[in-house]
């Protein structure tokens, strides 16, 4: 895992997913395209891991809370990994133009 963070900029992007009024997830929208493609790229991999195990359970072998923590957790990924690709293209743009 990576920790060596620079000091966020004030390109600080709210996440979808934060709960409540105030946001607690934010992005740094001023990362380059390959950092917030990686981190999308994460996500996105984590979900389809959650949902390949949840369509490779026998029926019955999940009981109903799993199954809604499966899909509490998957949403939750993508959302993120929606919200990361989003700013990736603004990233990408930005870098085009120079």
């Amino acid at each position: 895992m990576h920790t060596d963070f620079p000091t966020p900029s004030a390109e600080l992007v709210p996440l979808t997913g934060n709960a409540g009024t105030t946001p607690v997830l934010l992005l740094d929208g001023s990362c380059s395209y390959i950092d917030l493609q990686e981190c999308a790229d994460m996500r996105l991999n984590a979900a389809r891991g959650l949902l390949h195990s949840l369509a490779s359970m026998a029926p019955g072998q999940a009981d109903e809370r799993d199954l809604v923590h499966f899909a509490d957790a998957a949403q939750l990924l993508l959302t993120d990994a929606c919200d990361l690709l989003a700013a990736a293209r603004k990233a990408a743009r930005r870098e085009a133009m120079g």
